[in-house]
């Protein structure tokens, strides 16, 4: 009931700082303030608030000088308010299929969900090159629920499309295998070499796809 009053209203402040945080590895109240547009009271009731539900912890985040800052990050209880492309009944049809047909049965299945997928970026980016390519595909993620967002690094020549949500976890977590289809996927629909690295702090999810500079 509480997700659902909440997602009702994308611009519900409360929402706001959990997608904040989402696409971070943790925030502060003062960076919180800088992001979301509120007060530093406002923006620390709505922490406190969402803390006390069991959407936010605390941890004391170590700085350059000084002592440490107090910073939010989610609790595994706020992916609920994040999509999900492909719920809970996906998963155990693909663990229904396994032990009904064998281990590799799934795999099978995989292989044509991620070569359909492929195919579906590639007809809706077929008319973009070099970056617009890369945008299009963090755009079309984005889209599709991974919460993605591209982004150049100047310093080591690389692209990147960075998510900080997996519209799939649960089925992720049961076939470790899907994380060499998300990889593949990338290269073949970006037509490069790409390194998929992936990070999980607390409630925090970020998965990096570096592509190498074409030029």
């Amino acid at each position: 009931m509480k997700t659902k009053l909440l997602t009702r209203n994308p611009h519900n402040p409360k929402l706001s700082i959990l997608r904040e945080i989402k696409r971070s590895q943790g925030l502060s109240v003062t960076e919180l303030c800088q992001r979301v547009g509120l007060s530093y009271m406002g923006i620390k009731q709505h922490c406190i608030g969402l803390e006390r539900e069991g959407y936010l912890d605390t941890w004391r985040r170590p700085k350059g000088m000084g002592r440490p800052e107090k910073a939010y990050r989610l609790t595994d209880g706020a992916k609920e308010f994040f999509p999900s492309r492909y719920p809970q009944f996906s998963l155990q049809i693909l663990e229904s299929v396994r032990e009904t047909y064998g281990s590799l049965a799934p795999e099978k299945i995989l292989h044509n969900i991620y070569k359909a997928e492929t195919q579906r970026y590639e007809i809706k980016l077929q008319r973009l090159d070099g970056e617009s390519r890369y945008r299009g595909l963090a755009q079309l993620r984005e889209e599709d629920g991974y919460m993605a967002e591209y982004s150049f690094d100047n310093s080591s020549r690389t692209h990147r499309i960075t998510e900080y949500n997996s519209a799939i976890q649960d089925c992720l977590d049961s076939f470790p295998m899907i994380h060499d289809y998300e990889r593949q996927l990338f290269e073949k629909v970006l037509r490069a070499k790409v390194r998929r690295e992936e990070e999980r702090v607390s409630g925090l999810y970020r998965c990096t796809f570096t592509i190498a500079s074409q030029n």
